[in-house]
């Protein structure tokens, strides 16, 4: 019963993330850096290191196909493949780390720093879409927005833990 109700809280927030918080993110903040919510990403993460590897790459995937098909036409796949490679590299290498609000807020900063830069890699790269260098870009897209979303992590660690955490800590269910 509880995962359905992860997957309903993971959908909202990607309905969210597409529509409402736009909004809530001041106008001043996107004439100097353009900061993106990736509420999704950050869900994602926490399912990969509170649940399972495995989750977190079965999030990422769906949810990352869902916002190439709606958000970014242009190029399916990117958005799928970049949110479910995460997921369970942060599945994985989070299963032999102790559990810590600072442990865990430096691999979901690592997580968006890698999320940032392989979606720009990826359109760069393989699709010439983007045209600016990767210094002007780090300053004014993927800095502020890791630092946006990592606050936005912070503020929902403490719920997002109490609901995903197995009631027993031990992950060891995961490895046979």
């Amino acid at each position: 019963m509880k995962q359905y109700w992860i997957v309903l809280i993971v959908f909202g927030c990607f309905v969210f993330e597409g529509t409402l918080f736009e909004w809530v993110i001041p106008s001043s903040w996107q004439s100097q850096v353009y900061v993106v919510p990736h509420i999704i990403l950050i869900a994602v993460l926490y399912i990969a290191m509170f649940r399972s590897r495995y989750l977190g790459l079965m999030y990422g995937l769906v949810f990352g196909l869902l916002q190439d098909v709606i958000y970014y036409g242009h190029a399916l796949g990117v958005y799928s493949f970049t949110l479910g490679l995460i997921g369970y590299a942060a599945g994985l290498l989070f299963r032999r780390v102790t559990f810590g609000i600072v442990t865990s807020l430096i691999f979901v900063l690592f997580g968006l720093l890698l999320y940032e830069t392989l979606v720009f890699a990826i359109y760069r790269l393989f699709l010439n879409v983007i045209r600016v260098d990767i210094e002007w870009a780090f300053i004014h897209q993927m800095l502020p927005s890791t630092l946006f979303n990592l606050l936005l992590a912070l503020a929902i660690y403490v719920p997002a833990r109490k609901w995903l955490e197995p009631r027993d800590t031990t992950r060891d269910g995961e490895e046979q």
